[in-house]
């Protein structure tokens, strides 16, 4: 089945949401942290992709077994983003 079947709230708080934004102080601290970070282009594509996976993404996963964090996945034909490694480079998002 595609896409998530129950009413889910993504979480709003700004901290996860800059998270995922180029050029802010949570991509920079998360980038120093884990070596790598997923960056949507920008806040607009983050919620068009948000929408787009609630109507049609896959199960990928539980992320934390503890909280029942699911993960859910969409692949798409245009980059949405990228991936930045902390050497610099950058990988297109799909």
């Amino acid at each position: 089945m595609s896409g998530i079947d129950r009413d889910i709230t993504p979480d709003p708080r700004p901290s996860l949401i800059d998270r995922h934004l180029p050029n802010t102080p949570q991509v920079q601290r998360l980038l120093r942290r884990e070596g790598r970070v997923h960056v949507f282009n920008d806040l607009e594509t983050l919620k068009r992709v948000t929408q787009a996976i609630i109507a049609g993404g896959e199960r990928t996963g539980i992320e934390d077994e503890d909280d029942d964090y699911e993960r859910y996945g969409l692949y798409f034909s245009e980059p949405i983003g990228y991936i930045i490694r902390a050497d610099g480079s950058q990988t297109p998002l799909y």
